[in-house]
């Protein structure tokens, strides 16, 4: 078991090999260390923070954020915190904040609320130094008074007065200068008298009119509790009545209706009908009383059924003729569309390869030259051509020759994004123009195919033919014009063949 005698050896050792200042401070850091190291408790060690456990808690608070390790540092600490205090200053600042605190509380004990209350309360009960929990208590009032208070009717009443003061001091003396007025209602008793009139029904006047009577004798009435009620019963039976009605009339206009189609449908199986009676039965219905508007619409429905009679017979017999014209136009234009597309495909594709020809790929070059002169769209221009393509026609022949080509069309189609432009720019020459791309970016998906079309077996009646190619790659940005970058790709190309051949050349 370890001594205060061992404890105190081996903090004299520690001083020794460590070289440290020989001080009653620096000694008493060292000793705790190794007693706390040997689990040995001495209260000269916990001294310091025995002492700051009975300091108040505002103090420990602040303690936390600082390395307090001897009472020598404890005692700086409490100096300088001491000094920095001024009760008489904190003394005033109460008073002020009590004295501010009571005029708040006067004010609020002028409301007409709740508040009124708890304000006059408050007053009587504030001391000069109350307690926490005293202070905790008037304050949960407070927030018990803001949770429950409901100032509905306040609103409700200050719409009512057309009122937007938010004073409530300035506003109490309008509202009760409103609210002792004589309201009159005879505008609203106006409205719902005539909200209550049926549209079309007429079986209610008697209800209407008692009901109009006794509030032109008393406007007040429609405050009453049982007015609302009322009304809306009277109302859901206005509904009723009209939609009654309404049916009614509504039976009239299907039974018209139903002998109108008769009608229409006579009128169509008979031929002989002349504008002369059309005219004759005009003239009759122009002397129908039409002071009913159901009746009016009768009238309508009868002088166009006579109208049609004719005219549909005639536009039947026009429309049947024109159809067939058209039928015939139809069939010449769809003959002609697919002539022209056939054409225009044929004017813009290779012929062998069936990719775009030199043309084509001309009119394709012109529009991302406008793009790059609107939008400062960069591309780049590719130009491959097949190494010693005449050695292949030569030994194998021409035939040979074409399967090599599209071939390599078909390569160059399948390695290639969907916005780029492959074409055939004639023999066995052939260019894509890259959107978007710089040269290294072409560069790069030009080598990607060299590397393809070299390890590829091109094959021609079982015998396997070699195939290299070379290319040439531009940007638009090195040049001044869209030849420019064709004629600078096109002289790479020569200078990837004049330099070995299966290459990609890019400067």
């Amino acid at each position: 078991m370890t001594t205060i005698e061992q404890v105190s050896k081996k903090s004299l050792a520690e001083f020794k090999n460590k070289n440290y200042i020989f001080t009653p401070d620096e000694y008493q850091k060292v000793f705790c260390k190794e007693a706390k190291k040997a689990n040995i408790i001495f209260e000269d060690c916990n001294k310091v923070a025995n002492l700051i456990q009975k300091l108040d808690k505002k103090y420990q608070k602040m303690l936390a954020n600082y390395r307090i390790n001897t009472l020598s540092e404890l005692v700086l600490f409490l100096i300088n915190n001491l000094n920095r205090e001024n009760i008489d200053e904190t003394k005033a600042f109460s008073n002020e904040l009590l004295t501010y605190t009571k005029r708040v509380l006067q004010v609020i004990d002028m409301f007409p609320s709740k508040a009124k209350y708890i304000a006059s309360k408050h007053i009587d009960l504030l001391k000069p130094y109350l307690k926490p929990d005293e202070i905790a208590k008037l304050r949960n009032e407070w927030l018990d008074f803001m949770t429950t208070y409901d100032d509905k009717n306040f609103k409700m009443y200050k719409k009512r007065c057309h009122l937007n003061d938010d004073d409530v001091l300035e506003m109490l003396p309008k509202l009760e200068k409103c609210l002792a007025k004589d309201e009159d209602f005879s505008e609203l008793v106006d409205a719902i008298i005539f909200s209550l009139t049926p549209s079309y029904a007429h079986f209610m006047d008697d209800e209407v009119a008692i009901l109009n009577k006794q509030l032109k004798r008393d406007s007040s009435l429609i405050t009453a509790l049982n007015m609302a009620n009322e009304i809306k019963i009277l109302t859901k039976k206005r509904i009723k009545k009209d939609k009654d009605e309404l049916k009614k009339k509504f039976v009239d206009i299907d039974k018209i209706t139903e002998t109108l189609s008769r009608k229409i449908v006579s009128l169509l199986k008979n031929s002989n009908v002349s504008k002369e009676e059309i005219k004759i039965i005009s003239q009759d219905l122009e002397k129908i009383d039409t002071s009913d508007k159901f009746e009016v619409v009768k009238e309508k429905l009868v002088t166009i059924t006579i109208g049609l009679d004719e005219e549909i017979k005639k536009f039947s017999n026009e429309l049947e003729k024109e159809n067939e014209e058209i039928s015939i136009l139809r069939k010449k234009i769809d003959l002609l569309e697919n002539e022209l597309q056939k054409v225009k495909k044929e004017a813009k594709t290779d012929a062998l390869t069936n990719m775009l020809n030199k043309k084509a790929l001309n009119d394709e070059l012109k529009k991302q030259e406008e793009f790059y002169k609107r939008f400062k769209r960069n591309y780049s221009v590719i130009f491959f051509d097949i190494d010693h393509f005449k050695n292949v026609n030569d030994t194998y022949g021409h035939d040979a020759g074409d399967v090599i080509l599209k071939s390599v069309g078909l390569i160059l189609n399948r390695y290639s994004r969907d916005i780029d432009i492959v074409g055939r720019f004639g023999g066995e020459e052939f260019i894509i123009i890259v959107p978007e791309t710089d040269k290294n970016g072409a560069y790069k998906f030009a080598d990607k195919i060299r590397q393809v079309i070299e390890k590829t077996k091109f094959m021609y009646k079982k015998t396997r033919i070699k195939i290299t190619i070379s290319a040439g790659v531009a940007e638009r940005k090195e040049v001044n014009s869209m030849e420019e970058i064709v004629k600078l790709a096109d002289e790479r190309l020569y200078k990837a063949k004049n330099s070995g051949r299966n290459r990609v050349e890019v400067n």
